[in-house]
């Protein structure tokens, strides 16, 4: 579990620090054969609604990709595993696997959509997170914040609040969960053999819509 929080929470930031953008793969920036398919909805990333669409591109892989947008004229870039493409304010893909004829991947852009964040309990008072990702699926929505440079004593502090709060927990030195009454999670991830570390903070909830 913790594992997997840890490698959502790397995709969250690496897509945050790339993205800045006003239009999917639609026009010029589609190839022909590449299939869209909306994941997740009521999506945010610090404060602005975001939507995501697992790529499927079954007949073009990535040179053949950017040899299309190069004949377009259209500027992008690649670090590791993410492709941007600086168009009308830029979109993000975020590749999973490539072959010389196919690829796949996630493409994260603006939405027009006015979603708001689901909010913590009272009980939990932390200051401004640096990343804040939010999306609804399968019926919950869970909502990843970090927080940087975080203090071992005021993280003991936090789990102490929830813990009087929470049905059941799990502790260890480097992730703690929590159920807490009203069937909601609260996950945290924080080392504990530190007195100075980031802290993410995982709050997942049951849909409204599915209530």
């Amino acid at each position: 579990m913790m594992k997997k929080i840890k490698l959502m929470l790397v995709v969250i930031l690496m897509l945050f620090i790339f993205t800045d953008v006003n239009a999917c793969l639609v026009g010029d920036l589609k190839e022909k054969n590449m299939r869209l398919i909306p994941i997740g909805k009521n999506s945010l990333l610090n404060g602005s609604s975001i939507q995501m669409f697992d790529l499927f591109s079954p007949s073009c892989g990535l040179e053949c990709y950017m040899n299309i947008l190069n004949k377009k004229n259209l500027r992008f870039t690649k670090q590791g595993s993410l492709f941007y493409i600086t168009v009308n304010g830029g979109v993000t893909l975020q590749l999973l696997s490539i072959s010389n004829n196919a690829m796949t991947g996630r493409v994260i852009c603006q939405s027009k959509n006015n979603s708001k964040y689901i909010q913590l309990p009272g009980y939990i008072k932390l200051n401004k997170p640096s990343t804040d990702f939010q999306s609804e699926d399968n019926g919950s929505i869970s909502r990843t914040m970090m927080f940087k440079n975080f203090n071992k004593n005021d993280y003991l502090n936090l789990i102490h609040q929830i813990q009087k709060q929470a049905k059941t927990s799990d502790l260890n030195s480097s992730f703690s969960y929590f159920e807490l009454r009203d069937g909601s999670e609260v996950n945290l991830v924080f080392d504990m053999r530190k007195s100075i570390d980031h802290l993410v903070i995982v709050y997942i909830k049951k849909s409204t819509s599915h209530a």
